[in-house]
């Protein structure tokens, strides 16, 4: 029994063809068939070793049986059997992205760091006051007070500000509804050792956001609360790495910040 190419007839005992390489054609020739089980066998040599059928048949062979037992499976048969699992999974991941589930704290931080979700208040823009500018004028008056005293700028750095961030709305959310504090200030990871301070708008607190009229005054007030500390006055000097800061304005209008330094 022979492989015959249809493209050059060229025979051979299986695809491809030695010739020309194609991969198109049929076997040719004979085999013994059992008709009673549908054994095929090369010889006629009764009894059918499967059925004890005596009578066989010469037929053209018939290679359905083979494919079957050789076809390799695709992918969806393969996946298949693992499509329940796939599905649980699929819902677990949805019930956690859509906060149906909470994750556990200690996953929940390392897939998405510490941080205060839905602090009260606002944290970009309140009183007419873009408080990313109130952040700046602190940092600028910091530097400029530094300089007075022979010492030179601090770098900026969003480690730090993202200490000061969450030390601010924490604070925040302990004294108004609302917030909630996932992790701690131990699971940030900066390259220094900072010092935190949490700052009022004014000495003994009282001010709003609505008393004052720019970012600047705004700035001026907090800077001055900070320098009014021994403590941070002196930190302020000592310093030489880098500073950051945050400012949030809770419900009421009343500023909160939080200043970071190293």
């Amino acid at each position: 029994m022979a492989w015959e190419c249809d493209e050059c007839g060229t025979r051979s005992t299986s695809p491809p063809c030695d010739e020309c390489g194609s991969e198109v054609g049929e076997y040719t020739g004979f085999v013994w068939v059992c008709p009673d089980c549908g054994r095929q066998s090369a010889k006629n040599n009764p009894p059918c070793p499967r059925c004890g059928g005596m009578d066989l048949e010469q037929r053209r062979p018939d290679y359905s049986d083979i494919d079957a037992e050789t076809a390799v499976p695709g992918y969806a048969q393969l996946a298949k059997p693992l499509l329940p699992f796939v599905l649980v999974v699929a819902v677990v991941v949805a019930l956690f992205a859509t906060g149906v589930v909470p994750l556990p704290e200690d996953l929940d931080v390392a897939l998405n760091g510490p941080r205060v979700v839905d602090a009260p208040g606002s944290a970009d823009e309140a009183g007419g006051l873009n408080l990313s500018d109130v952040e700046s004028g602190i940092l600028d008056r910091v530097d400029e007070y530094r300089a007075e005293r022979g010492a030179g700028e601090l770098s900026r750095d969003d480690s730090l500000a993202d200490m000061a961030t969450f030390a601010n709305q924490r604070e925040v959310a302990g004294d108004y509804d609302g917030g909630r504090v996932v992790g701690g200030l131990r699971d940030f990871s900066p390259d220094c050792q900072p010092a935190i301070f949490l700052l009022g708008s004014t000495d003994g607190g009282g001010a709003t956001v609505d008393d004052f009229e720019s970012e600047s005054a705004a700035a001026g007030a907090l800077f001055d609360v900070l320098v009014a500390d021994i403590e941070g006055s002196s930190v302020l000097t000592d310093a030489d790495d880098a500073h950051a800061v945050d400012v949030h304005v809770a419900p009421d209008g009343r500023i909160y910040a939080a200043y970071a330094v190293c």
